[in-house]
């Protein structure tokens, strides 16, 4: 199975799902939807949903997904859950939010084959993931209407 058939099918599922929230210092599995940078068709992916200070975070460990060239180009979007959808904006963060977050994603990440693709380890501190930062995305979400 191919990589896209595999998200096709890991996102229907979690759409069918009740939407988990990630516990703090964790995460959640959850669908986002993106809007496609050239076509505008909405894109669904599942992702980690990070918790972190009270607020949720995306995290991808390179900048070449589909889904981070899509958030950059319309922050726009939407997590899906068999609840319904909570519209959301996306921004990117950077500097030492960034880098804590991403440190807090690693050490909550038990999936071998996600650690293994991030460029630093999964016990890096966030000054030593700092220098990093420019190869991966990290996006704060907040609610489209609470904005």
């Amino acid at each position: 199975m191919d990589i896209r058939a595999m998200n096709a099918e890991m996102a229907a599922k979690l759409s069918d799902a009740p939407a988990e929230t990630p516990p703090e210092g964790g995460y959640a599995l959850r669908v986002v939807e993106t809007r496609g940078r050239s076509t505008g068709t909405p894109r669904q992916v599942p992702l980690a949903v990070v918790a972190r200070s009270g607020r949720h975070y995306l995290v991808s460990p390179v900048r070449d997904r589909d889904w981070v060239a899509n958030l950059v180009g319309t922050p726009e979007c939407a997590l899906l859950s068999a609840a319904g959808r909570q519209e959301c904006h996306a921004e990117e963060a950077s500097g030492a939010e960034a880098a804590e977050v991403v440190a807090t994603y690693l050490a909550a990440m038990a999936v071998p084959w996600a650690i293994k693709a991030f460029p630093v380890a999964q016990d890096a501190t966030p000054t030593q993931i700092r220098e990093h930062l420019p190869a991966m995305a990290v996006f704060r979400l907040s609610d489209k209407d609470k904005r």
